[in-house]
């Protein structure tokens, strides 16, 4: 095996197990031995657990950057790639364990640091989203679509605090989509409220 293909073995193996497991309850040694390989074969390719991780979260990103880009060939407009980009990352969170986010968040600083200029970037990719569905009558006209995509990631930030959201009885997923459909039904015109309906968000 070349060291290219060793090194994207142990990535793709390890990152499965951060996304079912969490990134804290995944020791090198577990990586190791489900890979089939020695932990010095992965101390080869990496200085430590968090230059791997850092590699996981790269492969992450350009996977869902990817699924996102196929989407939005697919779809129709503005509206109908939010409402697949929204029925796509809820299924995808079902099969997340919720500690792969919160263990990012305590544990590795520098990616916070790149996942806030990510928001912000996404704040406004967002926000022109909404300015297209309001354009094609999908949203309701008198409604300002930054302060619409200020709106919706401040919410999507307060599903973090866990004293506010009783995790034990909902599972996250189940509050995210109860969010994105509160938020999608309030600000949908008739029209879009028919297509909403259509792509039933349940999943």
């Amino acid at each position: 095996m070349s060291v290219e293909s060793c090194r994207e073995k142990i990535v793709n193996g390890a990152l499965q197990m951060f996304l079912a497991e969490g990134i804290k309850n995944v020791t090198m040694d577990r990586i190791a031995a489900s890979l089939s390989v020695s932990k010095r074969t992965i101390y080869e390719h990496f200085s430590g657990k968090e230059e791997l991780v850092e590699d996981c979260l790269a492969l992450f990103k350009r996977q869902y950057e990817e699924m996102t880009n196929k989407l939005k060939e697919e779809s129709e407009n503005s509206f109908v790639f939010l409402l697949s980009m929204i029925q796509r990352t809820i299924m995808l969170v079902r099969k997340i364990n919720r500690n792969f986010f919160s263990d990012m968040e305590t544990i590795f600083a520098k990616q916070q640091e790149q996942a806030k200029m990510d928001k912000v970037a996404m704040q406004k990719e967002f926000s022109d989203l909404l300015l297209q569905s309001q354009n094609d009558a999908f949203i309701q006209k008198d409604l300002s679509p930054e302060i619409l995509s200020m709106m919706y990631y401040g919410m999507l930030t307060s599903l973090r605090d866990k004293s506010s959201y009783d995790f034990n009885k909902f599972s996250f997923p189940d509050v995210l989509q109860v969010f994105v459909l509160t938020f999608f039904r309030g600000v949908a015109t008739e029209k879009g409220l028919k297509l909403i309906e259509k792509y039933d968000i349940k999943q």
